[in-house]
């Protein structure tokens, strides 16, 4: 998704979006067509997001697989077992919606950090690192956003392999996730990203936030894009010194990777052919595999799950590396 569109899309939303915050007196599930449907005080009839059904089955501790059971086979059982604990709990909640739909059920100790927020904020800041937007991504549980700075531009092996500096920006407005800076790499000749997990930045979805509160956060997200730009160098020498750790047999070693990462046949493939394609015996040539590899998968949230486990490779101590290989 293009930076533009992003913005179209969250521009779109905005009027739709709402917040409640209610005891559990007034919140009801019913049954409409036979599927659980949310009831306020008596008023209409709310469709629930299925990412918005984990959320209630944790905070009333209803066990998750027993939850979806008597979703899909019982869900008249569903709904007495959740009016049940909800007229036990005696708790406020803060509820999420976007037009007719139940997005959230989260504590009412949540604090808001919209989309849209997140994004001007890093906008502005980005454009003072002369940094561009690669990619976006938008789903009912979060945003994230690839970026990359022309600033930040170094080699690992020789000076015709480029590698840019970034980062990835992940914020949801549901609870699901917490913001996230995760510090990117782009390398130039093949697209290849890596997120180097181990220097994350994070800021949980708590706290009632006043305007000063909201001010604090916002110059800290601006600081912490400082932050992760600053850290370029370090995680070049790192990558540099990934170099110098062979690999002695690396289908063994990309074997006990998929099995360590709980990767799939058809992902050990492909992380096969991209080291068969550019093969470099060591610890950055088995992560570069990664990262190749990474371009094929499927969906977006997959592609950028085997950066993290390149990023993490990366960043292994040389005995729990050098022990795959030997295993």
């Amino acid at each position: 998704m293009r930076l533009e569109n992003l913005i179209q899309e969250l521009e779109r939303q905005k009027p739709l979006k709402w917040d409640e915050k209610l005891p559990s007196s007034q919140i009801r599930m019913v049954l409409a067509e036979n599927e659980p449907r949310f009831q306020f005080e008596g008023e209409g009839y709310l469709v629930i997001n299925e990412s918005c059904h984990n959320q209630i089955a944790e905070k009333l501790e209803i066990p998750l697989k027993y939850y979806h059971r008597m979703e899909e086979e019982t869900p008249e059982l569903l709904a007495r077992n959740v009016n049940t604990w909800l007229e036990r709990s005696e708790k406020d909640f803060f509820i999420r919606g976007l037009g007719d739909s139940v997005r959230a059920f989260l504590s009412d100790r949540y604090r808001v950090i919209d989309h849209l927020d997140v994004l001007y904020c890093a906008l502005n800041e980005l454009q003072a690192h002369d940094a561009e937007i690669e990619d976006c991504f938008l789903s009912e549980t979060e945003m994230n956003i690839k970026v990359k700075s022309q600033r930040l531009r170094d080699f690992v092996r020789h000076k015709d392999d480029l590698i840019m500096g970034g980062l990835l920006l992940t914020n949801s407005e549901t609870g699901h996730k917490a913001l996230r800076l995760e510090p990117r790499l782009f390398r130039v000749k093949c697209s290849n990203g890596m997120i180097v997990e181990e220097l994350v930045i994070r800021e949980i979805h708590l706290g009632n936030a006043d305007e000063a509160d909201d001010e604090i956060f916002y110059l800290t997200l601006r600081r912490s894009i400082q932050g992760v730009f600053k850290g370029f160098g370090d995680i070049v020498n790192i990558l540099r010194e990934s170099t110098e750790i062979k690999v002695k047999n690396p289908q063994k070693m990309i074997s006990n990777v998929v099995e360590h990462y709980r990767l799939s046949e058809g992902q050990r493939d492909n992380i096969l052919m991209a080291f068969g394609a550019e093969p470099e015996y060591d610890q950055y040539g088995i992560a570069n595999a990664l990262t190749q590899a990474a371009q094929k998968e499927e969906t977006w949230v997959k592609s950028v799950e085997m950066e993290r486990i390149a990023g993490n490779l990366i960043s292994l101590p040389i005995e729990e590396f050098k022990a795959m290989d030997e295993a």
